[in-house]
């Protein structure tokens, strides 16, 4: 089997070993449902809503063939994973079997369950072994002294290792620094989505959309959208806030929020008396929604199901925009406008989709696009 084949096949085999985790009556379906719910923060609803239908499970060929292209070259992968996102390390293990045949894992301490099965599926198969594949999991990241999935130690890491790192920009920086020569880090730190409704947008139609894109992840994704510019008056920024109000509602109803914890809850507590300030707060079942009908600069809310919705235009966008712009990984556009174009020019390595499809980018590659 050549090399690209066999990259196609082991990313192929994770893909499979993920199917399973989707399926509900598969055992590893079954487990991850039992534990995913004490562990990921979200409700028993929530957990079924990411694995039934935000699990990459039917990626198409051309998506496959675009990650395998994207991934670099290597013989040993490291993968340092958080805990934001449950099913995450799909993704993040497809880029890694794409990049080497030996992957390491380090899963979240927090919530390491769809790592641990996607692991353990994979270490059974056939498939995944007859393409060169092996992977195990670690307790932490050795760049210095890091043996083969296989277990044995080896005096120093290969060249042209990578280690993918995915957390908080401390990790990041963090472990980017203690990477020795000959090890190639990729890192994607924190980010945030950004929903933009244009001037033709079906008010109604466009709050539905991104309440679609928000309850996922119960928001904490960096596909997540946290902020919905609004093009146009503020009497559209408010139609649009009270619209999303009443769709975070029904979506409530079907997909509860998982539990708040203390300075989560705290957290709400500050920006809704900052925006009571401003503008307007309303608060439901699970959420919040925050208007500022004329934004000088953008308040970020907490991520737990709360929109910061403010009016703009294409020509104001750039200065709301730039002390975030390092931070948008994803941008939903609806309603046509100038102001979506403005956005992406403020932001020009975020992915773009439309609204209500943000959190079901191709399985092509990371789904941050900011690191080259």
């Amino acid at each position: 089997m050549d090399d690209g084949a066999a990259r196609r096949l082991r990313v192929e085999r994770a893909v499979a070993a993920a199917a399973r985790i989707a399926d509900a009556r598969d055992p590893l379906g079954e487990e991850a449902r039992q534990r995913l719910p004490s562990t990921s923060g979200l409700s028993p609803e929530g957990v079924e809503l990411a694995l039934g239908r935000h699990l990459e499970v039917a990626p198409s060929h051309g998506e496959l063939d675009a990650l395998v292209a994207a991934s670099g070259r290597a013989r040993r992968c490291h993968v340092v994973l958080a805990a934001n996102v449950c099913t995450a390390p799909l993704r993040a293990i497809a880029v890694a079997t794409a990049t080497a045949p030996e992957v390491l894992v380090r899963p979240s301490r927090r919530d390491p369950v769809v790592a641990e099965l996607l692991v353990r599926a994979l270490q059974a198969d056939e498939g995944f072994r007859r393409a060169g594949g092996a992977i195990a999991l670690v307790a932490d990241v050795a760049l210095g002294d890091a043996g083969a999935a296989a277990g044995e130690r080896v005096p120093g890491d290969l060249p042209h290792a990578e280690l993918h790192v995915y957390g908080s920009d401390q990790t990041v920086a963090t472990l980017r620094a203690q990477a020795g020569p000959g090890v190639l880090v990729r890192g994607h730190g924190a980010g945030l989505g950004l929903a933009v409704v244009g001037l033709d947008a079906d008010l109604v139609e466009a709050a539905r959309d991104i309440a679609a894109d928000v309850v996922p992840f119960d928001q904490r994704g960096c596909l997540s959208p946290r902020f919905a510019l609004v093009e146009g008056p503020a009497e559209r920024a408010e139609a649009l806030a009270r619209g999303l109000h009443e769709a975070l509602e029904e979506a409530g109803a079907r997909v509860p929020r998982g539990p708040l914890d203390g300075p989560a809850r705290a957290e709400v507590t500050m920006y809704r008396a900052t925006l009571e300030a401003v503008g307007s707060f309303w608060e439901g079942r699970g959420h919040g929604i925050g208007l500022d009908p004329a934004p000088r600069s953008l308040l970020l809310p907490p991520a737990a199901r709360v929109v910061h919705v403010a009016a703009s235009s294409a020509e104001a966008a750039p200065a709301l925009l730039a002390p975030i712009r390092g931070a948008i990984t994803a941008i939903g556009a609806g309603g046509g406008g100038t102001l979506a174009r403005a956005a992406a020019a403020a932001a020009p390595r975020a992915r773009l989709s439309a609204l209500g499809r943000m959190q079901r980018p191709p399985l092509d590659g990371p789904v941050d696009l900011r690191t080259p």
